[in-house]
C-alpha cells in the first residue's frame, strides 16, 4: 500500500492546497487536466494509477467526492497529472517545458450540452453555494479552534515539551549523521468531507505515534521540533497542516525513510490507532491555567463539532448537486473518442 493524501480541502478561508509545490519541482513534468465534471478527469487518473507500481505512484484524493482521484504522481518517471479546475485551478507555470494542458472538454458534444444550458447553470450555483455555506461554518469553527490553540499555549510547558521532543528525536535518529538540510513536503492528510473531517489510512508498515492532544498546541511544537531535527539530518519529513485553522498548525508527520507516523488524535479528527504508541500531552500543560478555562474549553469543543457536522452536510448536499450535474456532461461525452485518447495519452507517459 502505498500512502495517499488529499490533494488539498475546504477551510476557514476557502479552498486550501499546497500542491503547487509539487508542481513547481524542476524535475517533474506535469500534465494539468482540464473540462467540467464527468470528462473522465478522475477515470483517467485511476487507469493511470492502476498500471502502475503501487511503491511508484502517490495518489490524490478529492476532499468533497472521497472516492474521485485529483492527481497521481508517478515518483519514478517525475511525472503529475493533476484536475486543474476549480476549487483548485492550476496552470502552466512553464508551458511546454514543465507542464502541459490536456483539455478533456474537446471530446463534448456541445450540442447535447448546450440543450440543457439551464439546468447546467442552475446545478453549478447551487454546487458553489453549498460549499460557501460549508466555508462559512468552517470559519466560525476556525475561530474557536484558534481560541482553544490561544488559551493551550499559554499553559504550555514549553521547557518540557521541548525536551521531551529532543530526546524523542534523539532516539528514531540514533546512527544517523546530520547531513544537508532537507526542506520539508506539505502534504494533506486530514480533510473536511462529506464524511465528517477525515484522515488517509496510514500503511501497516509504518510505526505509528499517537499524539494525544485535545488543545492542539503542544501536538503542533512537537511536531515542529521533530521535523526540524529530521530536515537537520537530510532525512523527508512530510507535514500535513490542520485545515480547521486559518493560520498554520501542523497535525500530522510522516517519515517515509524511517517509515514513522506521528499522527494527532483529539475530537476533531477522532483517530484511533491499532498498535500505536500513545503520546498522552496532558502531562504538558499547566493545568492550573487550563482549570480556569475548564468550563469554556469544554463548550467551545461541543460546539466546534456540531459546526463540523453541518458543515459536512454542506459538502454532502454539494456532492449530491455535483453528481446530477455531472449526468449532463456523461451524456454529452463521445465516449469512444475519450476513450482512444486516454489509451494513447497511458502509453505516452508510462
Amino acid at each position: 500500500m502505498k500512502q495517499s493524501y488529499f490533494l488539498g480541502g475546504t477551510s476557514p478561508s476557502g479552498f486550501r492546497t499546497d500542491f503547487l509545490d509539487q508542481i513547481k519541482k524542476h524535475d517533474y513534468f506535469t500534465y494539468i487536466l482540464k473540462g467540467g465534471p464527468g470528462t473522465g478527469k478522475s477515470t483517467l487518473m485511476k487507469k493511470i494509477a492502476a498500471s502502475c507500481d503501487d511503491e511508484s505512484c502517490e495518489t490524490y484524493f478529492c476532499s468533497s467526492d472521497i472516492h474521485s482521484l485529483d492527481a497521481v504522481v508517478l515518483t519514478e518517471k517525475k511525472i503529475i497529472v493533476v484536475d486543474g479546475t476549480s476549487p483548485h485551478v492550476f496552470d502552466p507555470l512553464l508551458p511546454g517545458v514543465s507542464q502541459e494542458i490536456i483539455n478533456l472538454g474537446d471530446f463534448w458534444n456541445k450540442k447535447k450540452l448546450t440543450a440543457h444550458r439551464e439546468t447546467i447553470r442552475y446545478c453549478s450555483d447551487e454546487n458553489s453555494r453549498y460549499h460557501n455555506r460549508a466555508a462559512r461554518y468552517l470559519k466560525a469553527a476556525g475561530t474557536l479552534c484558534s481560541s482553544i490553540m490561544y488559551t493551550s499555549e499559554n499553559s504550555l510547558i514549553k521547557n518540557k515539551l521541548d525536551s521531551f521532543a529532543d530526546r524523542m528525536a534523539s532516539r528514531i535518529l540514533k546512527g544517523f549523521k546530520p547531513d544537508r538540510y532537507k526542506t520539508p513536503e506539505y502534504k494533506q492528510l486530514s480533510a473536511f468531507t462529506s464524511f465528517g473531517y477525515l484522515t488517509r489510512d496510514i500503511p501497516d508498515y509504518y510505526r505509528i505515534y499517537s499524539l494525544n492532544d485535545d488543545y492542539f498546541a503542544g501536538s503542533d511544537r512537537f511536531i515542529r521540533k521533530i521535523s526540524q531535527h529530521i530536515s537537520e539530518y537530510g532525512i523527508t519529513a512530510i507535514i500535513s497542516k490542520c485545515n480547521a485553522f486559518e493560520e498554520t498548525v501542523y497535525e500530522h508527520l510522516l517519515i517515509p525513510e524511517l517509515k514513522l507516523a506521528f499522527m494527532s488524535s483529539d475530537f476533531l479528527n477522532r483517530n484511533k490507532y491499532e498498535n500505536s504508541s500513545d503520546i498522552n500531552f496532558t502531562r504538558f500543560y499547566d493545568h492550573s491555567i487550563l482549570s480556569k478555562k475548564k468550563n469554556r474549553l469544554s463548550f467551545d469543543k461541543k460546539i466546534i463539532s456540531e459546526i463540523v457536522d453541518s458543515a459536512s452536510e454542506e459538502i454532502n448536499t454539494a456532492l449530491s448537486v455535483h453528481n446530477e450535474l455531472e449526468k449532463y456532461f456523461i451524456e454529452s461525452l463521445e465516449i469512444n473518442k475519450i476513450e482512444k485518447f486516454s489509451e494513447n495519452f497511458i502509453k505516452k507517459i508510462l
